[in-house]
Formats: structure tokens, sequence, C-alpha cells
């Protein structure tokens, strides 16, 4: 049966009907948005995420990655510097995004098995953000709680870090995550 991406989405794109600004602008009050995955742990006040410069929406750059070894697996579509657990944006910001996947959905949906890797690959380049559509927020705002924090500096898996405004339970290795430990420390 031939693949039909109008039918069957991907589900790593379920969160970029947020980008369709007519259709979210409709359904939310508000210019400001500030999308959280549902597994994140929240430290500190958010109002923070409200006062960046909007030149450009924002992604968590995963400072925990070794940039080198980024580089080396690009081609490979594995080790992505991004993580969409929470993303900032403006008011039609984020309206290309949703236009470059509407008409190329199903290369897209087929290429990239995340929507991090499709965001790495499009719309960031850890080299140059200047360059880049999103801008990663700053390092010590967000953390992983599989994964570490700063490459090589605190790299302490499982470890709070309440100085920090957000952690991620991201994780794509299943054998390292536990359930039940997450919801201890919600």
């Amino acid at each position: 049966k031939k693949y039909n991406p109008d039918t069957k989405r991907f589900w790593a794109y379920r969160k970029c009907y947020m980008f369709n600004s007519r259709w979210f602008c409709s359904q939310v009050e508000g210019t400001k948005y500030l999308y959280l995955d549902l597994d994140v742990l929240i430290h500190q006040d958010l109002k923070c995420f409200f006062d960046l410069p909007m030149d450009k929406p924002y992604i968590v750059r995963g400072w925990w990655n070794d940039a080198e070894n980024c580089r080396k697996n690009y081609g490979k579509i594995k080790s992505t510097p991004l993580n969409s657990s929470a993303i900032r944006w403006d008011k039609g910001q984020l309206e290309e995004v949703w236009k470059h996947i509407e008409k190329n959905k199903e290369v897209i949906f087929f290429t990239y098995p995340t929507i991090d890797n499709y965001f790495n690959h499009f719309w960031y380049d850890i080299w140059n953000e200047d360059e880049s559509y999103f801008r990663g927020y700053p390092k010590g705002w967000i953390y992983s709680w599989y994964k570490g924090n700063v490459f090589e500096e605190d790299m302490e898996l499982k470890k709070l870090r309440p100085d920090h405004k957000i952690c991620l339970f991201n994780n794509s290795a299943s054998d390292n995550y536990d359930a039940n430990e997450i919801k201890e420390l919600w």
C-alpha cells in the first residue's frame, strides 16, 4: 500500500501543527508562545522565556552533546544537537517551517525519523548559530536527566540541577528509562 502522508502523519511531527499560524492562532490567544513536552520538570519561573530577544525562535540546544560527534553523525541522521522539548516563538515566526513541512511532508516523514533531526538538517547550524533559523537557549537553562548538562564539564546523569530552568527527560535508550523514578521527581 502506498504511503499517504495526509492520513498517516508521522507521530513525531504532531507538534508542528502549532506552527500553522492560521489554525493555531485561531485556537489559542496571544502572540507569544512557549511549548513544553509533558516529560519535563520545571525548576524556575518561566517568565524569562518571554523576556528573550525574539529576532529568531528558540529551541533546546543540547549542550550535553559532543559537537564533534554530532558533526561525525550528521549524515547518519543521529546525534542531533537539538531537542524540541521546549520551543519558544512569536506569532508567525514558525509559519515558514510549517509550510516547508506541508510542501515536503512525504520526503520529510520518510527521511527524518524524528523532528529533531529534521530541525537540525534544515533549520539549525550548531557551528554557526547566527546563520540558523532557530537560536538555542543559553547554556545553563535546560539540561537532560538522562544525558547530562554540558559536554565534558558536567555530564552526571540523573542529577537534579535546580539552578537551571528546566530538566528534560529525553531518552532514546529505553533500557535507561525508569518511569517510576521520574514519577517520584514530579
